[in-house]
């Protein structure tokens, strides 16, 4: 799949196979996040992958939603810590866009190998951590189920169009 079908295919799925996906699937799709730009190239991210049944069932219920989802065999988590990172001339910490740009390469990597995720954004930190046995410098920004979907969506719904968003020379 060419990278721009794969941003056109890239949705977000809730109810996933029980099918664990295959070791070089998921080996290829956490080299697609390694490989992702970070501040000065620090590269401090650090991906947890969670497959053990009862660690999984215990994050669903920090995540809190778990009737909104089905049957996910696995997660991957994204965790990073502030000194991992940098922060611009006006003082922004980076660490959190770091995580965003090298969790964006796994999620589409994982829409490149037929599988689906949905980036979760809503969950207990403090109980991630514990669950997971995450060291309190790091911050956990980032989760998604990872699986086969029951059954495949097309590309995203419509988006706003290009003259609507983008400017040139000023806003």
């Amino acid at each position: 799949m060419d990278f721009y079908e794969v941003v056109r295919k890239r949705r977000s799925y809730r109810v996933f196979k029980p099918d664990m996906p295959e070791e070089e699937k998921i080996t290829r799709i956490l080299e697609a996040a390694r490989l992702a730009p970070t501040w000065a190239n620090k590269q401090g991210m650090h991906y947890i992958v969670v497959k053990d049944s009862e660690t999984v069932k215990k994050i669903w219920n920090a995540i809190g939603q778990k009737q909104k989802f089905a049957a996910a065999p696995m997660f991957a988590v994204g965790v990073i810590s502030e000194s991992g990172s940098g922060a611009n001339a006006n003082g922004i910490k980076y660490f959190p866009l770091d995580c965003g740009i090298c969790f964006e390469h796994l999620i589409l990597a994982a829409t490149a190998e037929g599988l689906a995720t949905c980036w979760i954004g809503w969950f207990d930190e403090t109980k991630i951590r514990d669950i997971l046995e995450i060291p309190k410098k790091y911050r956990v920004l980032a989760l998604t189920p990872l699986g086969y979907p029951v059954k495949q969506k097309g590309e995203v719904e419509e988006r706003k169009p290009l003259e609507k968003i983008v400017h040139y020379n000023k806003f």
